[in-house]
């Protein structure tokens, strides 16, 4: 492999609950109690922010105020995310990131992260598990409005790293970012295990953390 694409949540940094909490509340606050905020946000799971809030708008009825759309995208994270990771004493990778990224820079090979979280996400997750450690915040692709879905992200990072998407290794978790990834045209996969991963002859490896990666898959 030329080099390496990270997603981040729920791959390099586990936060379902965290994240699924964080909706739930700014689903209640934006609807004040008129649907039900858990069933919502299983219909959306994976979709990023602009678009959950969109939707949500949608099935409410109120207009599509952009700015306000922005507002509630932004205040998911900063008032209710950021506080409960922080509450939580959530600060660490997912055991065996650590090594892989070290790894990784001992041995030349390129790597980025591409999210689809905002930029005041990035921001947050470089400052509570010190990112610049290994990631350079340049080539970091997260949702800047731009990138329409997981495909384009995993393009603009290969574009970034300099290298072709055919030439790397993308690391994720989510059902939709996985075939997003395929449509981009990768060729080799690793999934953290879960029970909707899809079943794709690109998917090298299925690990429950970085503490069963098989480093050979560098090698190819």
């Amino acid at each position: 492999m030329k080099a390496v694409l990270f997603d981040y949540n729920g791959t390099l940094f586990f936060d379902d609950d965290i994240n699924r909490e964080a909706w739930e509340a700014t689903i209640d606050e934006i609807s004040q109690g008129k649907i039900n905020a858990k069933e919502f946000y299983e219909t959306c799971i994976g979709t990023i922010n602009y678009t959950l809030v969109t939707q949500l708008f949608e099935k409410l009825g109120l207009p599509l105020d952009e700015e306000k759309i922005m507002y509630w995208s932004i205040r998911k994270e900063t008032e209710y995310y950021h506080k409960i990771c922080r509450k939580l004493g959530r600060d660490q990778f997912v055991p065996g990131a650590e090594d892989l990224l070290n790894y990784l820079k001992e041995k030349n090979i390129p790597f980025t992260m591409c999210t689809a979280s905002l930029d005041v996400n990035v921001d947050f997750y470089f400052e509570l598990l010190k990112l610049d450690r290994w990631f350079d915040r340049n080539t970091v692709v997260y949702d800047d409005g731009v990138s329409h879905n997981k495909k384009d992200m995993y393009l603009e990072g290969a574009r970034r790293l300099g290298v072709d998407i055919k030439d790397c290794l993308i690391i994720d978790d989510s059902p939709s970012s996985i075939r997003n990834a395929v449509e981009a045209g990768c060729e080799n996969l690793v999934v953290i295990k879960k029970d909707n991963n899809p079943d794709l002859p690109q998917i090298r490896q299925r690990i429950r953390d970085f503490r069963e990666f098989d480093y050979s898959l560098l090698e190819k």
